[in-house]
């Protein structure tokens, strides 16, 4: 069993070093649940804030402005421990799939001190043309090049040994 397959065992092994884009989010009180543990929706604002910032950093998307817009697919997570405020987080980023039109992502949450991963998600964005704000279907030349490469190089970094 390889430590990034998509099974639970596997996932429940995953190390900050299986991700190669890093973001820290400090938890706020309205975070957390009745429960005293974060609410399992924000697991997924902390997906896609990470997801969206690389996009924006490093793959030059323009949100609205860009000529095809990345639309969510489908989404999940998979929990393995704990968060709460007043913790501060470690999100990592790493591209599990790269399509023509579509790239599926994956990322893993950390307490700061803590290498057990609390929880694995992800999401997969499908480009389609956007004109004056109306979204289409996907390109037939696929997602633009820019967002190609920045995904491309976030997978060698997270597996210097691919060959894409």
């Amino acid at each position: 069993m390889a430590r990034l397959e998509l099974d639970l065992a596997s996932k429940r092994l995953r190390k900050r070093s299986d991700y190669g884009y890093h973001l820290e989010y400090r938890l706020r009180w309205n975070d957390n649940d009745i429960f005293g543990h974060v609410n399992n929706p924000n697991y997924g604002v902390l997906a896609d804030s990470i997801i969206n910032e690389y996009m924006i950093k490093e793959c030059g998307y323009t949100m609205n402005k860009h000529q095809q817009a990345a639309i969510i697919a489908n989404t999940y997570f998979d929990y393995f421990g704990s968060v709460s405020y007043p913790d501060v987080l470690g999100c990592g980023l790493r591209i599990v799939k790269l399509g023509k039109s579509s790239v599926m992502y994956e990322v893993g949450i950390f307490r700061r001190g803590d290498e057990d991963v609390k929880a694995v998600g992800g999401s997969t964005h499908v480009f389609v043309t956007q004109i004056d704000g109306q979204l289409g279907k996907p390109a037939e030349s696929g997602m633009p090049n820019a967002m190609r490469q920045g995904y491309e190089r976030l997978i060698k970094r997270t597996n210097p040994h691919s060959a894409l």
